[in-house]
């Protein structure tokens, strides 16, 4: 597995704009998968937050996808850098795909002097994310979602 900036595979931004649009646009008013492909299209950096990954087979085949974002939760404007859009294929799942995504934006927040990165995440218990040392810090609805906000402090 291989792990690269969407930026320098933008030919794989209508595989990402599909997995994130069927999972989670599609409950968005007014989104659409021509519009989730032009928010990532603008969306391809590699220095500075949002900055999409993703994961792929030695073939070039795109099995997995996560994002360092700025801001996710506009209930929470102070909390600026969040890891979201984690999202792995479902044939390549229980593989380590997500662990190593979230590990990346880590390395790459470090290298950004980011000191403190946040997620939400709908398993409540924290799951994936808990058992690579997040800490949840409160429950809540959110956008009509039971969600749990974890936070996970980044030595630079």
């Amino acid at each position: 597995m291989e792990i690269k900036f969407l930026a320098d595979r933008p030919d794989a931004v209508p595989i990402l704009a599909r997995w994130y649009f069927e999972q989670w646009g599609h409950e968005e008013p007014g989104n659409s998968f021509e519009l989730t492909c032009e928010r990532l299209n603008g969306k391809l950096n590699r220095n500075f937050a949002p900055i999409p990954i993703i994961a792929g087979e030695a073939d070039g085949t795109v099995i997995g996808a996560a994002q360092l974002k700025l801001r996710e939760m506009d209930i929470f404007p102070e909390r600026e850098h969040w890891i979201g859009g984690v999202y792995v294929d479902p044939s390549v799942r229980g593989r380590g795909v997500a662990a190593a995504l979230v590990a990346k934006l880590i390395e790459l927040a470090k290298n950004l002097s980011i000191k403190e990165l946040w997620l939400q995440t709908e398993a409540l218990d924290g799951g994936l994310y808990k058992r690579l040392g997040w800490s949840v810090v409160e429950i809540l609805d959110y956008r009509g979602h039971r969600v749990a906000v974890m936070v996970k402090q980044i030595g630079v």
